[in-house]
């Protein structure tokens, strides 16, 4: 049922109206590479994630890519080339520890800081070349793609390390399905994870029309 709900919002389009795509370029030929420039801590502090919507910044990064363009911390990534993710992973995770991982936008339609847009969330994770498989899917992921004239967006992954197990059933969880809108703090504790996020990245996005090139 689960999937059934996630292949629906990839066909409807939760960040924008499908009809508008063709208004944009969508010439993206060949694999974006991009450099590592910034340690994670000062990435998020220079990109205003931490403190705003992230008190304490990951200390280490989650590495991550999609079939077109790998992600480093900032980098900007055409949103045609963010619909299909090829894994995240976190190279210095532990075996004998369940993770977390939340996806979302900073810059999402949530209201005020420091509610965030819940792109997807996944539970009771154990550590893998691809933390996106062998877990729990709590809440469905959705494609990260803006609306046109949003204006640029930082989507972010975090990973958290879990005390317990959490029920990926949970009415909680329901509700998001829907809402989308969370805090991390209060997610944080509520479900019991370790207060600090263990790593993380992010990546720059903006969907515009064509002859604007200006990031």
């Amino acid at each position: 049922m689960r999937l059934l709900f996630s292949i629906f919002f990839v066909v409807l389009g939760s960040y924008g109206i499908l009809g508008e795509l063709p208004h944009t370029c969508s010439c993206i030929p060949g694999f974006l590479k991009a450099k590592l420039e910034l340690s994670a801590p000062n990435a998020f502090k220079k990109f205003g994630i931490s403190p705003t919507f992230l008190p304490v910044p990951p200390k280490d990064k989650l590495k991550s890519s999609f079939m077109t363009a790998n992600v480093e911390l900032g980098n900007f990534i055409d949103p045609l080339r963010t619909i299909d993710t090829k894994y995240i992973s976190y190279p210095q995770g532990k075996s004998d520890v369940k993770y977390s991982l939340f996806l979302f936008d900073v810059d999402g339609q949530q209201g005020p800081p420091p509610n965030v847009y819940l792109i997807g969330l996944y539970v009771n994770v154990p550590n893998s070349k691809n933390l996106l498989i062998g877990g729990d899917i709590a809440v469905p992921f959705i494609p990260p793609v803006p609306g046109l004239g949003t204006g640029v967006h930082r989507l972010t992954g975090l990973l958290y390390e879990q005390n317990d197990h959490i029920d990926p059933d949970a009415m909680e969880f329901m509700k998001l399905i829907k809402t989308r809108v969370i805090q991390l703090e209060p997610m944080v504790k509520k479900y019991n994870l370790k207060p600090e996020p263990v790593a993380g990245t992010f990546y720059t996005t903006e969907l515009k029309r064509c002859g604007d090139t200006k990031h």
